[in-house]
């Protein structure tokens, strides 16, 4: 009789052994194995280089402004006619203005911010090259954000002099689709000074939210004054931001102490509609 209660006892044990690895561990392998996947796939530094052309600046330029689309679109969905417009009517003698084409890496989500950082890091190493250049200005929308911190990166740490200024626009927070607030907490971070414009009715995660290390402008309720806007709420803060730099009423293209005081880091602005 001991015995079989013997037997029982280990059949018994084992077979809620057998149970609990039914029901808790086999199911978490696969979910396991696709997340590591993901996160090497998002993470893994390849290409090793990235075949993008770097802007072209000229010797007698001290200021570089640069123009970065973010993910799936090209400096033709609106960098290249901001471009003309600001050398139109905006910009001095000493100013030059650039776009970024990185169409061919910005069009897998999992990798867009991976990408765009590490081709920002790329760029920088390259136009820190230039000794003329007193000033940078990044101008980044959405996965752009991430190209526009890489650069700042890179720029702030081979030529710390140099004056830098990011903007950004509905800029995206997730990093490589896994850290969703590394955008959010990082950019602006490294740039002499920053300012960020969101609508908060954009669903694109971390772009409708204030950005920790900038001065945010909420721009949302413009949009709905804006009769003959038709774009989406996404793309609201490049029309904002553009039309304020060409009209010249956008308080942070060239921010004195002033207006450095009136809307510090670290702050948020709600524009109300009109």
């Amino acid at each position: 009789m001991a015995k079989w209660t013997f037997l029982n006892n280990v059949i018994y044990k084992r077979t809620v052994k057998s149970w609990l690895m039914i029901l808790f561990v086999w199911p978490a392998i696969p979910f396991f194995v696709v997340t590591l996947g993901f996160v090497a796939f998002s993470y893994f530094p390849w290409p090793l280089t990235f075949d993008v052309e770097a802007p072209v600046v000229s010797d007698n330029k001290d200021e570089l402004i640069i123009l970065i689309h973010g993910k799936g679109d090209s400096p033709d969905s609106w960098p290249n006619d901001f471009a003309k417009a600001l050398e139109t009517t905006v910009l001095t003698n000493t100013q030059q203005v650039a776009t970024i084409d990185w169409y061919d890496y910005s069009t897998n989500l999992f990798r867009v911010a991976n990408n765009a950082r590490r081709i920002g890091h790329q760029l920088g190493e390259d136009l820190a090259e230039h000794s003329q250049l007193k000033k940078v200005h990044l101008i980044a929308h959405s996965a752009g954000a991430f190209m526009a911190y890489g650069y700042c990166e890179t720029l702030k740490q081979i030529k710390p002099d140099l004056f830098v200024h990011t903007t950004y626009l509905d800029p995206l927070g997730p990093y490589s689709g896994f850290q969703w607030h590394y955008g959010t907490q990082h950019f602006g971070s490294c740039a002499d000074i920053s300012d960020a414009y969101i609508d908060i009715n954009d669903n694109v995660p971390g772009s409708n939210v204030p950005v920790e290390h900038t001065h945010t402008f909420d721009v949302s309720a413009l949009r709905l004054t804006d009769k003959q806007y038709q774009g989406t709420a996404h793309m609201w803060p490049i029309h904002y931001y553009r039309t304020a730099v060409l009209s010249g009423q956008l308080p942070f293209w060239e921010p004195g102490e002033e207006v450095l005081g009136r809307y510090p880091r670290r702050k948020q602005t709600i524009f109300e509609g009109q």
